[in-house]
């Protein structure tokens, strides 16, 4: 309890043993398992950088904050972290039983590293660095990517100085515990590389035949995506669309084979490191509905049918698709008795009238927030400094 006392005194005056050094703030950037997580996570990381302040990424051994953060050159601590939700009794019990051990160590290193405030951009692997900014006092500042937000940032809601939504859907769930003053919709945090990259893309050009449509399903592709698109190819005409296509590894020789035998134009990989190009060439995406791949589509202003994945927690990426199709940017086809020919008639409605294209794009467009990692640090630098808790 002394220790505890003692970290809490100094987070009264959280700069008073540097008072002749020029202010440093001391971030925890707590969260990651998937690639949307960490990827917003790192825009964050990168923002906090810019000033010279010091920040540590805390995630969990088994997500994929372990090869990208530090492939950004980040330092991350990984502590045993792992999903209490959605699990058999005894994994339950073994996750509740490595929470508290993930919590305890992130307490001490917490109070090593005099840590200022945390970030929390959700998932299983914040809830050690999340318990441990409560068990402290520090100021805990919670970044929702998703419309219905995640387990991990409701549980700790209550506690958190300061709520940052990518949607404007997932504020009441938090203003009905912290009030309207404490949350707000900055949208999602995206990398600064990433913005520079659509800022230099070329100008989408006007819609015509052949018709360019982009299939991602994220980074790790999407089965699902891949059949449809494969199915559709019979009910398409191959002479009013071209095609490029990320499958993930697991489907590429196979799509790509269907594609040249169905004869139609399509550039298939298994992954593409420089999406926003490809957002700029294309007409239209086919996408999963995850909270990166929704900002980016914004960011590009482009057109979408949304898929969304049907097993994500509490559905969320349904929600995350009915908030651009909602504004008119994206049209939703409904997981359950998904096929081809769904596609097919989707898009051939929309190629039927390409000013609905345009519409759709300048809609998404207009959802577009690429200063919200520059707004979240800044407002949680304020919090630092004044050890708001």
């Amino acid at each position: 309890m002394e220790e505890l006392e003692a970290v809490s005194d100094r987070r009264s005056q959280p700069n008073a043993a540097r008072a002749n050094e020029p202010a440093r703030t001391r971030w925890v950037v707590a969260g990651g398992g998937t690639g949307g997580h960490v990827t917003m996570a790192l825009a964050l990381g990168e923002e906090i950088a810019r000033s010279g302040d010091e920040v540590l990424f805390v995630g969990s051994a088994r997500g994929l904050e372990g090869k990208l953060v530090p492939q950004a050159g980040f330092e991350l601590i990984q502590l045993p972290a792992q999903p209490l939700l959605g699990q058999r009794l005894a994994a339950r019990v073994a996750g509740a039983t490595a929470l508290a051990a993930a919590s305890a160590r992130a307490v001490a290193l917490l109070r090593r590293r005099r840590s200022d405030v945390v970030i929390s951009v959700g998932g299983y692997a914040a809830a050690p660095a999340a318990a441990a900014a409560v068990l402290l006092r520090l100021p805990l500042v919670l970044v929702e990517p998703n419309a219905i937000p995640g387990r991990t940032n409701r549980a700790v809601a209550r506690f958190a100085a300061r709520v940052f939504t990518a949607f404007e859907a997932a504020l009441p769930a938090f203003a009905a515990t912290l009030g309207n003053e404490r949350v707000a919709a900055t949208g999602a945090p995206l990398r600064r590389g990433l913005l520079d990259e659509f800022a230099a893309a070329p100008p989408r050009r006007r819609p015509a035949p052949p018709y360019r449509l982009l299939v991602v399903g994220g980074s790790q592709g999407a089965r699902q995506l891949n059949e449809g698109m494969l199915e559709a190819l019979r009910h398409l005409d191959a002479n009013e669309i071209e095609v490029f296509h990320q499958t993930g590894a697991a489907d590429r020789e196979r799509v790509a084979a269907g594609y040249a035998q169905a004869g139609f134009r399509a550039e298939v990989v298994d992954f593409e490191p420089n999406l926003p190009a490809r957002y700029a060439w294309a007409d239209i995406g086919l996408c999963r509905a995850g909270a990166l791949t929704v900002a980016e589509l914004a960011l590009a202003g482009l057109p979408s049918l949304l898929v969304p994945y049907p097993h994500a927690a509490d559905d969320h990426q349904r929600a995350n698709a009915r908030a651009l199709a909602d504004h008119g940017a994206a049209r939703v086809l409904d997981p359950s008795g998904f096929d081809g020919k769904r596609i097919a008639d989707a898009l051939g409605a929309l190629f039927e009238r390409p000013e609905a294209l345009l519409e759709m794009g300048a809609a998404a467009r207009a959802l577009a927030r690429p200063d919200a990692a520059a707004a979240i640090v800044r407002t949680s630098r304020a919090l630092a400094a004044r050890g708001d808790d």
